[in-house]
């Protein structure tokens, strides 16, 4: 698939920040505490890693392959087996761009606009995220740019935690505690994703292309890391278990003279990362159906994504329904993550084998 502009470095880590920055921010520290116990903030580091390490094999699958694009690399397959192959992505990334916006409307109507229906939230996200899907990459990167610093300033708001932050709540142990490392370090993980979809645009990139995923992850980390190691100093361990959203409570506890609900404003503003979260996972579902059923025009495909998106949407009732489904569909999102680039850099091996024995003959 060609296109006629393509990323700059800067774009493209700003690209996979906003797709990883998601509503799971809200509930991070205490899915840290319970997963890794005291000082468990630590641990964000090594799941940061292993996010790199998995950017290094999408990487890879660049690299080996001279540049080119995913779809060119399957190219040598027949289409009855690529076709489940791509359906079967295309649905898992659909149902969790989907998920994430269901979520953060059921937050934002619970917390703060009960009156408010929650049709009324999806169908202003699916609207905005159809504008967004008309555009080629190009323009949705360009307005991930606008949108990261619109939205930036709200890191510097833990600034104003550092008075009641203490060392002493940190305690001197690691890792103790009632602690569930695998199934807690899973959904953890499970924060980051978003940066798989990179495997989709990485031959978009210029230049730097390992050093701009890497890049975008980093800024992800380093905000994760920060509300985190600010909510373990800000509230005792104990506490920290107890609260379903501890970064909604530590918002709450920040006030302006102009400005009475901080939080309500700031969860408000987070909705954007939400909604480029969801833009570019039924992004990735539109290429990959745009590959398999290449007469089909692009605004058709994006349409009927959303109306089945919509529609599926109300499938969970509650919001505990809602967790369910997503436990399920990141569990599936992080086995693809993982399968896909093996998968393609095997195939470019056996490619590469066989032009050689052709070559030989």
């Amino acid at each position: 698939m060609t296109m006629k502009e393509k990323l700059s470095p800067f774009q493209a880590s700003i690209l996979i920040y906003l797709i990883q920055s998601g509503v799971t921010l809200f509930s991070l520290p205490r899915l840290v505490a319970e997963a890794f116990g005291t000082n468990g903030w630590i641990g964000l580091i090594i799941i940061s890693f292993i996010v790199n390490l998995n950017l290094l094999l999408i990487w890879l699958v660049f690299k080996l392959s001279k540049g080119k694009s995913m779809f060119e690399i399957i190219a040598i397959f027949p289409k009855w087996l690529t076709l489940p192959f791509c359906l079967f992505i295309a649905m898992i990334w659909m149902l969790l761009g989907v998920f994430v916006m269901v979520k953060f409307s059921m937050i934002l109507k619970v917390l703060f606009y009960q009156n408010v229906s929650l049709i009324y939230f999806l169908s202003m996200g699916l609207i905005l995220t159809y504008l967004l899907l008309k555009k080629e990459l190009y323009q949705i990167a360009k307005a991930t740019v606008v949108l990261f610093y619109f939205t930036i300033w709200t890191v510097f708001l833990l600034a104003f935690h550092l008075p009641e932050f203490s060392f002493v709540r940190l305690t001197p142990f690691i890792f103790k505690g009632e602690t569930d490392m695998l199934n807690g370090g899973m959904s953890i993980f499970t924060a980051l994703l978003g940066y798989e979809l990179s495997i989709l645009f990485i031959h978009m990139i210029e230049r730097k292309q390992l050093k701009s995923l890497i890049a975008g992850n980093s800024i992800t980390s380093l905000i994760y890391f920060g509300v985190t190691f600010v909510s373990f100093g800000f509230f005792s361990f104990e506490q920290l278990l107890r609260e379903m959203y501890p970064v909604v409570t530590l918002l709450g506890y920040i006030s302006f003279p102009v400005l009475e609900r901080v939080e309500n404003f700031t969860f408000s503003i987070f909705g954007l990362k939400v909604l480029m979260t969801t833009v570019m996972y039924l992004w990735g579902s539109k290429e990959l159906l745009q590959y398999q059923f290449k007469k089909i025009k692009s605004t058709f495909l994006v349409i009927g994504i959303l109306i089945i998106g919509f529609f599926v949407s109300f499938i969970p009732k509650v919001l505990k329904d809602v967790d369910q489904w997503l436990t399920y569909i990141t569990y599936a999102c992080t086995a693809i993550a993982f399968l896909l680039p093996i998968i393609l850099l095997l195939t470019v091996f056996f490619t590469k084998m066989m032009n050689r024995n052709t070559a030989n003959e």
